[in-house]
């Protein structure tokens, strides 16, 4: 927390990443640091937490900035900018590159790799972990994912208590990620594996899974080593909801889609 409060506190005139591998505990860290930096004073400070940052969000960062503040330095935070749209991104470029000397620009994220090259150009990359004696003792590359993702269950986690669960009783808990993440691995054999493992989730149509399914394909991806194209195709894929979602369809592009990117490493 207190590493977080000197980034934001000392920092002026340009922008800056925070990127974690846990949202909740980077978002909830910056948040209260905005907040304690500018004396909760909302004239200070503007928050951006959408599921689809759209160029509207933009230009009200943009109308934000016009103007400097006599209670002191302007910032400006955009949640999970993984999340922002091509047109958002392109309309910012310029904000980024050459803030008000007044402000401070903070994007976070848990997929650095999912923004495109031109936004990580422009910004001063800073990486915030979970304290790390929750990742004591665990080596598997899974075990610790889960830790993160969950620290409220570490303990559970390091014991190895974890169970196979039925992927159709949609939960998210570090069991059922679990399972998944094992499903999944196991599905991208073969083509057929695929078929029957889409088949087999055709059921679940959720777009709470669909974002669980997403960040355990993230987590193969970077177990493998692939590179930020992937991942920016599932970020597309979690901003782009509509009232008629092809879940089955979804599913089968991002399993082929993991194969592939697997597949070309």
């Amino acid at each position: 927390m207190e590493k977080i409060r000197k980034l934001i506190e000392n920092n002026s005139g340009n922008s800056i990443a925070i990127v974690g591998e846990n949202k909740r505990y980077v978002n909830d860290k910056v948040k209260q640091a905005v907040l304690d930096v500018t004396n909760y004073n909302i004239q200070r400070y503007l928050m951006i937490d959408e599921n689809n940052i759209k160029i509207d969000q933009v230009r009200n960062i943009q109308e934000f900035l016009s103007f400097s503040s006599d209670k002191g330095k302007k910032i400006v935070v955009i949640f999970n900018a993984e999340k922002m749209l091509p047109e958002a991104e392109n309309a910012l470029l310029k904000t980024l590159e050459e803030p008000p000397s007044y402000s401070l620009i903070v994007l976070t994220t848990t997929n650095w790799k999912a923004l495109y090259p031109t936004i990580r150009s422009r910004l001063q990359k800073y990486y915030v972990s979970v304290p790390k004696d929750i990742l004591l003792g665990l080596q598997d590359f899974i075990l610790k994912k889960l830790a993160i993702e969950f620290p409220d269950k570490v303990d559970e986690i390091k014991a190895n208590n974890l169970k196979i669960v039925e992927i159709e009783n949609f939960e998210v808990s570090p069991s059922y990620c679990y399972s998944l993440y094992l499903k999944v691995k196991e599905s991208l054999e073969d083509a057929k594996k695929i078929n029957n493992f889409v088949a087999s989730l055709s059921s679940i149509k959720d777009f709470n899974f669909l974002k669980v399914l997403s960040k355990i394909a993230l987590w193969i991806c970077e177990e493998f080593s692939c590179d930020y194209k992937f991942a920016k195709v599932l970020s597309s894929i979690l901003s782009s909801k509509v009232a008629n979602y092809n879940y089955e369809l979804t599913y089968y592009f991002i399993l082929l889609s993991l194969n592939d990117a697997i597949k070309q490493e």
